[in-house]
This record gives structure tokens, sequence and C-alpha cells, in this order.
């Protein structure tokens, strides 16, 4: 079994296993998708997983754990970081953990976007409160549409992505408080 296969079964036991046996393997990119032409990191690769519907959240967070664990670098950037994958693609309990295991908050993304961006326009409210409780910068404006996150809150409150949760209105209140 390899690291992709164990994680594409939900298989923690399995992946602890192929971690064991190939040293390192717990940052070894993954290619995937049609063409295999996308290359992630395993930790992104889990979020990814989950946004297909492939595996729940509940399962993909024991396989988080494991690759942590096997020495996964939680701030491993390819285009973006993990936590921008949890905080994109709606794996909000996965960008938590991701936060406790030592997630650098304010790295920037393709388009100068942080995680704090995404998981605003998600409607990520408890993700959005964590980071901010954390110290995510909240002034930080996006290279692309030149918004800070609580722009990217406000439009996703009426311009909704697939893995979008509906805690927008909790988000902005959150953004729009003093000191926030």
């Amino acid at each position: 079994m390899t690291i992709q296969t164990a994680i594409d079964a939900g298989d923690v036991e399995g992946l602890t296993r192929a971690l064991a046996s190939f040293p390192g393997s717990a940052n070894e990119l993954i290619p995937w998708g049609p063409g295999r032409k996308n290359v992630t990191h395993p930790l992104h690769y889990v979020s990814d997983k989950v946004f297909e519907k492939a595996i729940t959240e509940r399962v993909a967070l024991p396989l988080v754990d494991a690759l942590l664990k096997a020495g996964s670098d939680v701030n491993h950037k390819q285009n973006e970081t993990a936590l921008h994958a949890a905080a994109s693609l709606g794996t909000e309990e996965i960008g938590l953990r991701l936060i406790d295991a030592g997630a650098h908050l304010d790295v920037l993304g393709s388009f100068g976007e942080t995680p704090l961006h995404w998981a605003a326009h998600q409607g990520q409210a408890r993700l959005v409160a964590r980071l901010l409780a954390a110290g995510a910068k909240t002034d930080i404006e996006d290279t692309r549409y030149r918004a800070t996150p609580l722009g990217w809150a406000r439009h996703g409150l009426t311009n909704r992505l697939p893995g979008s949760s509906s805690g927008h209105a909790n988000v902005i209140a959150l953004l729009e408080r003093p000191g926030a």
C-alpha cells in the first residue's frame, strides 16, 4: 500500500505502515487527477479527497494525525499550504487540526491570499475564529482582487463555491469586531 492508496481508502493503519516503511514519505508529493497532472503534498491531498467526497472529514482526521506524527511538514508550500487547502476546500476540522500543529497563519497563496481569506469566503466561522484567536492578520489584501478577508467573506455570502458552509454572517461579524 502506498501513501496515496491509503489516503484514498481512508485506511489509517495502512497509512501508518506505509509511512513506517518509507521514511520521509510523509512529505513526498502525490500526483493525482486526470493524467496525474495535479501534484500535492500529502496533507493537502487529504483535504482534496474530502472535497471530492472520496472520504469523510471524520475519516480524514486520523489520516492527518498519522501524517503529522510521521513528520509531515504542516507548512509545506507549493502555491499554497495545507491550511490554504483546508480553508478553501471546506475541511474546517482539518484546518483546526493544522493550526494546532503549528501551521503558519499568514502565508500567501498563489494570488496573495491567506488561509483567513479562504476560510472567510467559505463561511467557516469556527476556523475564522481560531485563525483570529491565533493572531492571523485581517488587513492583508490579496493581489488578485485587492480585498481583505472581510471582502472575501462578503463576496462568499452571495457567491458560494463548492465546500462553502452557511456561516458567512457569523464570519462577517467576527471580522467586523473592533480589534479584528
